[in-house]
């Protein structure tokens, strides 16, 4: 997962799968309030039309395919959505909310960030809710199914139906850590030392 050009009032998107990313401009999105609307209303079509779009393998980390169409892509099949752009048009007024940090287990990745609340929620009933449709997640940090790091986003849009745990927590599944190279090679020759010094059979024969 790469940041995105930002411009002024350019709206750029990353969709990933399970196997592939695709990104673009998306069809009719001015801002993160619209985009939202449109993932969470099913009248507005089930898909996501992306143009002056690319698309890649999810573990690719090389060039992109440059599209010379528009690409479109099944909402019910979008993790995470790693969105550039303004938040909701000038002039809207923002309800009051709090910060929670938040983990999502969404396979293959494991995200995880911060969710916003109303004042008086509980963390969890709240996530319990969220996990119903598309929701934000700010200064998200995605990582494999191992734990390790694949990208940052400043605010992604995550798929609640994709997500098949998820807890209240700033933790998340670490990698594991990384044997010693020189024990791993100092152990062979250990072994080695030991089948030298041990006796041949004809001679154990011999002293039986």
């Amino acid at each position: 997962m790469q940041s995105l050009p930002r411009h002024a009032t350019e709206v750029r998107i990353e969709t990933v799968t399970s196997a592939f990313v695709a990104a673009g401009t998306p069809a009719g999105i001015h801002d993160l309030g619209r985009f939202l609307e449109q993932l969470n209303n099913r009248t507005l079509g089930e898909q996501i039309e992306l143009h002056d779009a690319t698309v890649r393998p999810l573990y690719r980390a090389g060039r992109p395919l440059q599209l010379d169409a528009p690409i479109v892509v099944r909402r019910e099949q979008t993790i995470f959505a790693n969105f550039e752009g303004p938040y909701f048009t000038r002039g809207t007024v923002k309800p009051v909310r709090i910060n929670a940090p938040v983990l999502l287990l969404a396979p293959p990745f494991q995200i995880r960030g911060v969710v916003e609340f109303e004042p008086e929620a509980d963390g969890t009933q709240a996530l319990r809710t969220h996990l119903h449709r598309f929701f934000v997640v700010r200064d998200a940090r995605v990582y494999d199914a191992e734990g390790n790091e694949l990208g940052q986003g400043e605010q992604i849009v995550v798929n609640g139906a994709a997500v098949q745990m998820v807890s209240a927590t700033a933790l998340h599944i670490a990698a594991p850590a990384a044997r010693p190279a020189g024990r791993d090679a100092a152990q062979p020759q250990q072994e080695r030392a030991r089948a030298e010094d041990a006796p041949a059979p004809e001679e154990t024969a011999r002293a039986a």
